[in-house]
């Protein structure tokens, strides 16, 4: 389909360019609506404004979630507010927020003064959550009935509003307050007694999350109790959203993203930016950071210009000190940080982890430490110097893995992204202090092992 798709934009930017392009229903009806989406991607940015505009209405409406958020916002920019509050009045509730998160701030107010009655409250109420909350993240639309209602009267009132919620799994049962009691599949409908009242059938014991909590928590749950929906409640209890699992594999795919622009020192714009300049502009924080680091490297190297004058072939480890140092702190420094993905750690279980870490550091320093003896004695036949070497990298290993893990953990603890913590920031941390502890060991033992 790949190759499809790719076809289908070489067509259209030819047609573009020989300023042949006419629209015709034909273009797209063999696509579907995601497929279109990976078209509008495809294009170039002066032809992409012109092939959406020509698409009908509900098409349109129904490709906008499917975008990246960086063509999205491109194509954001060249559209006036009445024709987004249109998009907004035919989309659910969690995609016009996300897609009115991305306008200025300044044409907020002008999309929604346009919209529609209902569809205003449902925004308002949706934009004042974080976007990465369960707030931010939920739909409005689900489907409610209070507990005496029969299954009967359930049926009638999903029959009735069908077309209006999309992936309908469960109908929520709340009391005459609002506060959620259960739910019932929508396939209970079918098989329970129609004269049955739902409280009797429902499941009371059901997953919810409050509004403020953290997207990846709500990706955990879902993935742990393998949920197709799940309810978000206030903090009396009230139902005030449901999150889908189409909303949670946008997350995971979000996530793993942002993790892996921060593994890499990159922007988060790293993935649809196309201009140099701006991709040159998210990436040089870190680079200046690297540079940074290895200046200071160098500063350490010549404060222990004696040590290495002594013994020249001490300068020949530095690279392996540095290397073994940032690959190990970049290896637990990801484990950690995939891991916190995936759960919420406590006190005993962030002890525990770092003693894990620290039991692996110490078999992995060793073996590795051997190795590098070994080496060392082969090549320059010097025991004290294969001592000095060896001892370094075990030590190197125990500290960049330590750093590796303790850095992501601490981050966690106080609310910061621990993806932050791996790339750039760990290498070059690991970095400075390799080489800093190495040629202080160093010195100390030409002092006290290592005769002249």
């Amino acid at each position: 389909m790949r190759e499809e798709i790719a076809n289908r934009v070489e067509y259209l930017t030819r047609l573009f360019q020989e300023e042949r392009f006419s629209f015709s229903a034909g273009m797209i009806e063999d696509l579907k609506v995601p497929d279109i989406a990976e078209v509008i991607a495809g294009l170039d940015r002066e032809y992409r404004l012109e092939f959406f505009s020509a698409l009908d209405l509900d098409i349109k409406s129904e490709t906008i979630p499917m975008l990246d958020q960086g063509v999205l916002r491109e194509l954001l920019e060249n559209l006036e507010p009445e024709e987004i509050a249109s998009y907004v009045n035919r989309m659910a509730s969690d995609d016009a927020a996300d897609m009115i998160n991305l306008l200025e701030p300044g044409r907020v107010h002008l999309v929604l003064e346009r919209v529609s009655r209902k569809d205003y409250r449902d925004l308002i109420a949706l934009l004042r959550f974080d976007e990465e909350s369960a707030g931010g993240i939920m739909a409005r639309e689900f489907l409610v009935v209070e507990k005496d209602v029969t299954i009967s009267e359930a049926m009638k009132k999903v029959r009735d509003r069908k077309r209006q919620i999309e992936h309908l799994h469960n109908i929520y049962i709340v009391d005459s307050e609002g506060i959620l009691l259960g739910s019932i599949p929508v396939i209970s409908l079918i098989t329970e007694d129609p004269e049955t009242p739902v409280s009797e059938v429902m499941n009371a014991d059901i997953e919810r999350v409050t509004a403020d909590v953290d997207q990846e928590k709500v990706a955990f749950i879902f993935r742990k109790y393998d949920l197709y929906s799940l309810a978000v409640v206030d903090g009396r209890g009230k139902l005030v959203g449901r999150i889908t699992v189409d909303d949670v594999m946008d997350i995971i795919e979000e996530e793993a993203n942002e993790d892996i622009s921060h593994l890499v020192g990159t922007g988060e714009e790293e993935f649809w930016q196309k201009s140099p300049v701006k991709l040159s502009r998210s990436r040089m924080p870190w680079l200046v950071t690297g540079l940074a680091g290895g200046i200071a490297v160098a500063i350490i190297m010549n404060s222990f210009r004696e040590a290495l004058e002594s013994i020249i072939s001490l300068a020949f480890f530095v690279p392996v000190i540095m290397a073994m140092g940032g690959n190990v702190g970049i290896q637990s420094s990801a484990i950690v940080v995939r891991e916190l993905a995936t759960e919420d750690f406590g006190f005993v279980e962030t002890g525990r982890k770092i003693l894990r870490e620290l039991k692996v550091s110490l078999i992995n320093g060793s073996i590795l430490g051997l190795l590098l003896f070994i080496v060392v004695f082969l090549w320059f036949r010097d025991i004290s110097l294969g001592i000095l070497v060896a001892s370094c990298l075990m030590f190197i290993v125990v500290w960049a893995t330590m750093i590796g893990t303790a850095i992501p953990l601490l981050f966690h603890r106080i609310n910061v992204d621990p993806a932050l913590a791996t790339g750039p920031f760990i290498t070059t941390f690991n970095d400075i202090m390799g080489v800093l502890v190495y040629l202080a060991m160093a010195t100390v033992m030409l002092r006290f092992v290592i005769s002249h």
